[in-house]
C-alpha cells in the first residue's frame, strides 16, 4: 500500500492530543477497486456548523477562563462536539456529569441545553457562582412548559428521554409533563384529559420525526394544542433543508458530528432517508474509511450545529486529495440570527472594560 498525502495530515483534535499514524490506500487504488462514472464534486450543503445557541456557549466558556482563569467548572458537555470539549479541557475546563463533583463556591456553566429548577437550585445551595449558557430558544420551551403547567395543562414532551435538553424541559413541570419519545409511544400513551393537552418538543429533532408524533398524537386526541410558536430550533430546520435538498444527487454523504449530538445523528438519518446512497458521521476527518470513495462521483457534505468549521475543512482537504476538488456550496437559507451573552457574563465583562466580545452569534473560523 501507498500512503498519501491524506495518511499523515494532522487532524483537528484537542491541542497537543497524540495523531494516530493511518496508512490509507491512494487514489489510484480506490479508483481501480471500483471506477468512477462522471466528474468527481462535492456538494457542500449550506448553512452548517455552528448555531448562535452554540456559539454563544462556546464564548461564554471562553470568557469565563479569561476573566477568572483556570479550572472553571462546566456541568455536562457546553455543546455536543468532541473537538470542543476537548480543546477547552485543555485550556482549563473541567466538565463534570453532576454539581457534587463541583467544589463549593467554584465558577460553574451550565450547558447549552439547559438544567432544570432543581440543579439551579442545587447549585444555589452550594454557593456556586453560576453562567447560564442555556441557548434562548431552549430557554423558550422551558418558559412555555411552566406557562403551560399554570395553566394545568398536560403536556406531551416530544423527544429523547436522557437528552440533557429533555431532562431540563421536564423538569419544570415533572407532574404536568409526558415524554414521547418516538411513533409507538404516540400510539400508546394513556391521558387523564385528552381535551386539555398542548405538545412541546426538544428542540434539535428531525422535523419530520417531530411532526408524524404529532401527527398520530392528533389522530388520537383531535384537540391537542399546538405551541404558540415552532420548538425545532431555526439551525436544525435549515441544515436537514439542506441535506434533503441535495441528498438525492449524492452517492456518499458525510456528516461532521459527535455521536452524541442529536441534530447531527438526524441529519445522516436524513441524508439516507431523501435519497443519498450511503450515508456516514464522522468527528474527524481522519476517522473516514477511503473504502467509502469507491464508485462514488458525487459526496455531499454538512456538519451538526456544534460543529466548528475547521472540521469541515479538514474533510474537504481529504475529499481533494480523492480528487473531488470542485466544490459547488449549495445555499438553503442565510443565518444572521446573533443572541447576547449570558447576563452573568455581559455584567463581568462590562464592569472589566471588556467589549471585545458582546454577542455570540455564527462566527466563521477566522473569528473563532
Amino acid at each position: 500500500m501507498s500512503v498519501t498525502a491524506a495518511a499523515t495530515r494532522p487532524s483537528a483534535v484537542g491541542l497537543g492530543m497524540p495523531q494516530v499514524p493511518r496508512t490509507r490506500r491512494s487514489r489510484a487504488e480506490v479508483e481501480a477497486a471500483a471506477p468512477v462514472t462522471g466528474p468527481k464534486r462535492v456538494m457542500l450543503a449550506a448553512p452548517r456548523g455552528y448555531c448562535a445557541g452554540v456559539d454563544r456557549a462556546v464564548v461564554a466558556v471562553e470568557k469565563a477562563l479569561e476573566h477568572h482563569g483556570a479550572p472553571v467548572y462546566v456541568r455536562k458537555e457546553i455543546v455536543h462536539n468532541r473537538h470542543v470539549v476537548d480543546t477547552l479541557t485543555e485550556r482549563g475546563v473541567v466538565f463534570v456529569d453532576e454539581l457534587d463533583q463541583v467544589p463549593d463556591g467554584a465558577l460553574t456553566v451550565f450547558s447549552a441545553h439547559g438544567v432544570s429548577p432543581a440543579v439551579v437550585a442545587e447549585a444555589a445551595e452550594r454557593n456556586l457562582e453560576t453562567i447560564d449558557a442555556t441557548c434562548p430558544l431552549v430557554t423558550k420551551v422551558h418558559r412555555e412548559a411552566v406557562r403551560f403547567a399554570r395553566q394545568d395543562k398536560h403536556i406531551l414532551l416530544i423527544g429523547h428521554e436522557g437528552h440533557e435538553e429533555v431532562e431540563g424541559t421536564y423538569g419544570e413541570a415533572p407532574e404536568h409533563t409526558t415524554v414521547i419519545n418516538d411513533v409507538a409511544e404516540a400510539r400508546t400513551v394513556q391521558v387523564d384529559d385528552p381535551d386539555n393537552l398542548i405538545w412541546l418538543s426538544q428542540t434539535t429533532l428531525s422535523v419530520d420525526e417531530a411532526l408524524e408524533i404529532v401527527a398520530v398524537l392528533r389522530e388520537r386526541f383531535p384537540n391537542l394544542q399546538d405551541p404558540p410558536s415552532d420548538d425545532i430550533c431555526y439551525a436544525t430546520s435549515n441544515r436537514q433543508a439542506a441535506i434533503k435538498l441535495i441528498s438525492p444527487e449524492c452517492d456518499l454523504v458525510i456528516i461532521v458530528g459527535s455521536a452524541n449530538s442529536s441534530n447531527s445523528v438526524r441529519l445522516k438519518e436524513v441524508a439516507f432517508e431523501y435519497g443519498a446512497t450511503r450515508a456516514e458521521r464522522v468527528d474527524f476527518a481522519s476517522q473516514i474509511d477511503e473504502a467509502w470513495f469507491e464508485g462514488v462521483a458525487t459526496v455531499g457534505l454538512s456538519s451538526g450545529a456544534s460543529v466548528p468549521e475547521v472540521l469541515v475543512q479538514d474533510v474537504l482537504a481529504l475529499l481533494a486529495d480523492y480528487g473531488y476538488a470542485q466544490v459547488d456550496e449549495v445555499v438553503t437559507a442565510e443565518e444572521d440570527i446573533i443572541f447576547s451573552l449570558p447576563k452573568e457574563l455581559r455584567a463581568e465583562l462590562k464592569k472589566a472594560g471588556d467589549e471585545s466580545r458582546s454577542l455570540g452569534g455564527r462566527r466563521r473560523d477566522a473569528e473563532a
